[in-house]
């Protein structure tokens, strides 16, 4: 552990931590699940549990900060409703997929506000993501196609009016209007989510190419992982402007992030991508070794908390609460994770 966050830690240790609050209780018991191991993990300074790696089982020993964590157990009702707002076969194809993989539980434990107006709008990109997702890691995108797909939804962004040959494509791009319309209605700034959107989808033409560099890799994945500009979406409802002597140290706090939510889903979806996706390239390519493999992911996993836990700014303002907010994806996202029927195959094994 780094001195930077043992010091984190250990002034922690000294306070008394409450529980998050759960306000309204889930009755459905894929919520209980995870509201059980939000329980341990409020009480702990760290996350250890066992993963099946090269048909071994390894350590893994994560630190994690749920101190001003917090669950929005809102009582509206959120759906996956995008396959309702328009003429979309193809998504309502993936409905079964969508509730099998428990994408409606990321929206309920990442949201960083309550509003209902905001709830259904996450849960609609979170639709849009994995819709999306779905279609260019499967035969949809064969390799002679990909850099049209990528164009075409660049282009798109651009022009609203742009139409690919490819109706799938269309129908993403359709999807995400609906989701940048609801934003826009409010009065509220889009650019920088386009502009994330954009660097997220430059992104998918790197992830199938195994000449890729571990660093180039790892910088790729902190894109296409679809953090920064979910991290945008966020920090949009709140109507207020970085000035622009902070945007650098925004950056930083959002690459951050992102490298740690990646890191994630790359340690927990391999064994469901050793499985369905050979040709998609993976952080596990780089390491023969299985033990090596292990070292490194948990190495970066600290550095890279003990940087984020650096970046806190020490007093109230949008750099706080863009930091607020990257600190709830992350811990969102690992109980997520860890709990979710797309990932957990019954491969891990997490240690009180």
């Amino acid at each position: 552990m780094t001195a930077s966050v043992a010091s984190h830690f250990n002034e922690k240790q000294a306070v008394a931590k409450a529980l998050p609050d759960l306000m309204t209780v889930r009755q459905d018991p894929r919520y209980a699940r995870i509201d059980e191991l939000l329980q341990k993990l409020a009480r702990t300074d760290e996350v250890v549990f066992d993963i099946q790696v090269d048909g071994s089982r390894h350590r893994l020993e994560w630190p994690v900060d749920f101190s001003g964590y917090r669950v929005i157990a809102s009582t509206y009702p959120v759906s996956l409703e995008l396959s309702g707002r328009g003429h979309f076969p193809e998504l309502e194809k993936l409905r079964s997929h969508m509730l099998q993989g428990d994408f409606d539980l990321l929206t309920y434990f990442t949201c960083s506000t309550d509003s209902p107006l905001y709830l259904q709008n996450s849960q609609n990109r979170m639709d849009w993501f994995f819709a999306l997702d779905s279609f260019v890691d499967g035969p949809s995108v064969p390799p002679e196609l990909r850099e049209e797909v990528v164009c075409d939804l660049s282009t798109w962004l651009d022009d609203r009016r742009h139409v690919s040959r490819l109706p799938w494509v269309n129908m993403i791009s359709a999807l995400l209007r609906i989701v940048l319309e609801d934003i826009e209605r409010e009065g509220l700034d889009t650019s920088l989510i386009v502009r994330e959107i954009r660097g997220y989808y430059e992104g998918f033409l790197l992830e199938f190419d195994q000449k890729v560099s571990l660093q180039r890799y790892l910088e790729n994945r902190s894109m296409t992982i679809g953090m920064r500009p979910e991290l945008e979406f966020c920090f949009a409802y709140l109507d207020r402007p970085r000035p622009a002597h902070e945007r650098d140290v925004a950056e930083r706090m959002k690459h951050a992030a992102a490298d740690l939510v990646a890191l994630q889903n790359d340690v927990l979806s391999l064994c469901k991508e050793e499985a369905q996706e050979q040709e998609h390239l993976r952080l596990k390519s780089y390491f023969p070794v299985s033990h090596d493999y292990v070292s490194f992911v948990n190495d970066f996993y600290r550095a890279r908390f003990g940087d984020f836990l650096a970046m806190r700014p020490r007093s109230p303002g949008t750099l706080e609460e863009l930091w607020k907010m990257c600190a709830q994806w992350i811990s969102g996202s690992l109980l997520w994770h860890l709990t979710s029927r797309r990932y957990n195959l019954g491969q891990f094994e997490i240690l009180a």
